[in-house]
């Protein structure tokens, strides 16, 4: 579907200001939980997937804003936007935080890029998804020495990602979108304007 039109309006600004702060509370919660899986799981010799199966959770806010706004940029200014709040809200991660933020939002800007953003459906979302756990955990391969661990740990621990990344930034971000879509809340964007809001009959 082709998006309306590439100009920004003021209520793509606010929605983005609204996501990045919504993701940020999110996304620092998950560093934590990531954190407990972590130590859950290290007995039974898993502790390297403690963050991988939520990793997706980390494009949710890219992939969301891209597919309410439906313009170029819109994923990866949100992502950003949701790192340095996350970063004033207690984040140690400093300038690698902004670093990955921009990352993983260039890869979701990427996976709606090869459609020429005319398209913004499951599959560019989950594209998006999967290109920004791609750039990701390319970056992670050196900065965290993922390189060092063997060739088929990192190749599961990639492919766990990969769903993760389906699920949340694809599957459950698409629902949750077109939920709100069905109430009528988001029909000032180019998503709600192309689908019709659900009507709900009285008895």
């Amino acid at each position: 579907m082709q998006a309306q039109s590439n100009r920004w309006e003021l209520r793509d600004l606010i929605l983005m200001a609204v996501l990045g702060t919504l993701f940020a509370i999110i996304y620092l919660g998950v560093f934590y939980g990531g954190l407990g899986l972590q130590t859950l799981l290290a007995p039974f010799g898993l502790a390297p997937f403690g963050f991988e199966v939520i990793y997706g959770v980390w494009f949710m806010a890219a992939t969301i804003a891209a597919y309410i706004i439906q313009r170029p940029g819109a994923a990866l200014v949100t992502e950003v936007l949701a790192a340095m709040i996350e970063l004033l809200m207690g984040n140690g991660g400093g300038a690698v935080l902004l670093l990955t933020g921009f990352i993983q939002g260039a890869g979701c800007e990427l996976g709606f890029a090869i459609f020429r953003y005319r398209r913004f459906d499951l599959v560019s979302m989950s594209l998006s998804a999967v290109f920004a756990a791609t750039f990701i955990f390319a970056f992670e391969l050196y900065y965290l020495q993922y390189i060092l661990l063997s060739p088929l740990l990192l190749l599961a621990q990639l492919i766990v990602r990969y769903a993760s990344a389906i699920v949340f930034s694809g599957v459950i971000s698409k629902r949750v979108c077109d939920g709100l879509v069905a109430t009528g809340t988001l029909k000032a964007f180019p998503l709600g304007a192309r689908q019709k809001p659900m009507v709900v009959l009285a008895d």
